[in-house]
Formats: C-alpha cells, structure tokens, sequence
C-alpha cells in the first residue's frame, strides 16, 4: 500500500515541475479536470483556463521559476509556500511590461482527491506584486 503522505507531497512536487518547466500539456496529470483555484483576483474554472493563465504569466515573466520554501502535506492536502524574483517583460493583469524585477511569496493550499489536485487556494500578494509593477490601483486588478 502506498503511503498517502507521500502521494501528497509527489503531487505537489510534480505540480510545481510541470510549471517551473512550461509543461503545461501535461498539467492534466496532477490537476483534476474539474479544477477550481481560487486567486485573489478571481476563480479559475478548469484545467484549460489554468493553462491560460500560466501562459499569460509566462508571457508577463519569462523567467518565472517558482521556488518552493516550504511544503507540507497531510493525505488530503499539500501546502505550498513559495517565492519567485522575476523581471516583468509583457502585459500583467491589465499592468503594461514595467521591465522591473519584482518578489512575490506566497501560499497554495492544495486540496487532493483520487490522486489529482481538485482545489487550490492560492494566498499570493498580488497586491504587493501590483505595486511593485506601478499599478496605479493594486487593489483593482482582475484576472
């Protein structure tokens, strides 16, 4: 039998390479079909829109490499604390390329069902991030 601990922590892992290496086509193996994540500016419906996402954060950082800091899982969830320092070189939520380098910390807590990751609830500072890119209102972007 294997030990639902360690599934938990693989699939958060795995979860994190697939993003740090672009491999969005193969999301579909750790994000349950259903998906719904949960950011601070809006739901994310769906494995496809979740790609987009990602793609539209690529584009705005293309040297995004998510480090994580922390991880802790339990048989249901994973918890996730991480940072990244990437410069931004396109479009961000509604923020034109600023070409600044700019640090985000934040917290994704995964919810794990029949080995696929159905929730995420992403505690990110966006509004940190928004300033630090020039938003004029941090508190207004939107997905």
């Amino acid at each position: 039998m294997s030990d639902p601990v360690a599934e938990a922590r693989r699939l958060a892992q795995t979860y994190v390479e697939l993003l740090n290496e672009r491999r969005l086509p193969e999301l579909g193996a750790v994000l349950a079909p259903t998906l719904v994540s949960h950011l601070r500016v809006g739901d994310i419906v769906g494995v496809e829109a979740f790609r987009g996402v990602m793609q539209m954060a690529y584009e705005a950082f293309p040297g995004v490499v998510w480090v994580i800091d922390e991880l802790i899982a339990t048989p249901d969830r994973a918890v996730v604390r991480y940072h990244f320092d990437a410069v931004q070189r396109g479009p961000f939520l509604g923020i034109p390329a600023s070409h600044r380098m700019v640090h985000l910390e934040g917290v994704e807590l995964l919810h794990i069902a029949d080995g696929k990751i159905h929730t995420i609830w992403n505690y990110a500072d966006i509004m940190g991030l928004a300033a630090q890119l020039g938003a004029e209102a941090p508190l207004a972007v939107e997905i």
